[in-house]
């Protein structure tokens, strides 16, 4: 399930889902508290987590939060990657 303010992700985000979603996330015009639940992700490609980014430094440019909810198996990526204290503070 995804609305403008909460995101729902599936247990795989795969390539092919990574430009929709920034298609849909680019629509956004004012963002205040934005949530991405990845609870139940088990796997992502590489490309999702420059969308992670991406997301997170728009959202806050415009002057909004946004908050990701990682599954065990995204927090160890963020934490290989060194990028968990950036994404997840």
């Amino acid at each position: 399930m995804t609305t403008q303010n909460y995101w729902a992700f599936p247990k795989e985000i795969p390539l092919e889902e990574v430009p929709r979603y920034s298609s849909i996330f680019e629509k956004i015009t004012e963002p205040k508290t934005i949530q991405f639940d990845l609870t139940k992700t088990e796997w992502i490609h590489s490309s999702f987590i420059g969308f992670l980014i991406h997301a997170k430094h728009l959202t806050a440019t415009k002057g909004g939060k946004l908050y990701i909810i990682p599954s065990p198996a995204v927090q160890h990526i963020l934490d290989l990657m060194n990028l968990r204290e950036y994404l997840l503070h």
